[in-house]
């Protein structure tokens, strides 16, 4: 864990996913058809101001202490979006995003890459690191510099190191295994609940 809400911040953060219903455990078909012991939705989380805001305020306290000099930052369609906009705003940087067409001009980009910015990536999750990849390529053919990408949560499923091949450093709040635990010491989640988790992740 990276942020200034240390073990009592992530507690907080932890029970209020579950009370929100972003994050279940149990047994789920994810797309594709791969199943999971865990499910993370975090795209009604705005409908939770109070498990929002604990959400906004670690990935801002992130991004303010690994990049303070970015000069934007880039929320990828759609949840990382919902995160980007308030921190952006909180930290009073540009936002970029991603339109989902083109348009008439071609432009893939709303708002403002200038020449040598430097770029924060912020998405809610990642597994593979693929989409902030793609965001990375995407930016900076526009001209922008992406040194850092920041997410909510990391799945462990090899992100860190596919974006560290790209030359970008990936910063989580958390990640899947340090939820399961924290919820589990709070016996909030069960040992099956806990050792299933604690499986997914040391298979990959």
């Amino acid at each position: 864990m990276s942020w200034k809400g240390g073990q009592r911040g992530l507690r907080d953060l932890a029970e209020g996913l579950v009370k929100a219903g972003a994050l279940q455990f149990g047994t789920f078909s994810l797309p594709g058809g791969k199943e999971s012991s865990y499910y993370v939705n975090l795209r009604a989380l705005p409908s939770y101001p109070g498990a929002y805001r604990l959400v906004v305020d670690a990935v801002a306290g992130l991004v303010s202490k690994k990049t303070p000099k970015a000069d934007a930052l880039f929320g990828i369609p759609l949840t990382g979006l919902t995160i980007a906009s308030p921190v952006a705003l909180a930290l009073k940087k540009p936002l970029i995003y991603a339109r989902t067409q083109k348009d008439s001009e071609g432009r893939v980009m709303e708002g403002e890459v200038r020449p040598g910015w430097n770029i924060a990536v912020v998405d809610d999750i990642t597994d593979t690191g693929r989409s902030a990849l793609a965001s990375v390529k995407a930016l900076e053919q526009e001209g922008g510099e992406v040194t850092h990408a920041f997410v909510l949560i990391d799945r462990l499923e090899g992100a860190a190191g596919r974006l560290k091949g790209a030359g970008v450093a990936l910063n989580a709040v958390t990640d899947v295994l340090e939820l399961a635990e924290t919820l589990h010491s709070m016996e909030l989640i069960t040992n099956e609940h806990l050792d299933a988790v604690t499986r997914s992740v040391k298979s990959r």
